[in-house]
């Protein structure tokens, strides 16, 4: 081979990389392109605390409560329920018997509760595990003098105790 052939043989070479590849002598001084879009196969972010759940895919559940978890949940929503029922109480009094029976969410929620405002002075009855309760989540119903009330109960697991989320009026 002439050095001639072997030049334009290196070009045409050079110049099928270039053309297969993309890139062309002015691509080098051009920005690179971002894409806005997303590709369809590329799957959207979920939160860690979110499940990730597709279409053919089913969320697994918790198992159900074990019977002791659910009579240390009556245990505590009675309990709990005793405590908020106590609108004689001053305030910062209420306040220091709720405390400790209530979950960071519920002590938010329940911050600046003025006792006085609260319907019920008693519990009227046994306390009920409602269907779907785990060992990490369970709705208890209470009878009080004020109609049934349901306590949202929740703990990191079965070894921790039961706390109130929420104490709020049975809906209908």
């Amino acid at each position: 081979m002439t050095t001639r052939s072997l030049t334009i043989t290196a070009a045409a070479i050079a110049s099928g990389i270039l053309l297969f590849t993309g890139c062309t002598s002015t691509d080098a001084q051009q920005p690179i392109a971002t894409s806005t879009t997303q590709p369809s196969s590329m799957a959207t972010f979920t939160p860690p605390d979110q499940p990730d759940v597709s279409d053919d895919q089913e969320l697994v559940d918790e198992p159900p409560a074990a019977e002791q978890s659910k009579a240390d949940a009556i245990t505590a929503a009675t309990a709990i329920m005793t405590a908020f029922a106590r609108p004689d109480l001053p305030e910062a009094e209420w306040w220091n018997g709720m405390l400790p029976l209530l979950s960071q969410e519920g002590a938010a929620a329940y911050e600046g509760t003025l006792p006085e405002t609260i319907p019920v002075t008693a519990v009227r009855g046994d306390a009920t595990v409602l269907e779907g309760a785990t060992d990490v989540i369970t709705l208890v119903e209470v009878p009080t003098d004020s109609g049934p009330y349901v306590i949202t109960l929740t703990r990191s697991d079965a070894s921790q105790p039961w706390l109130a989320e929420r104490i709020r009026p049975k809906q209908g």
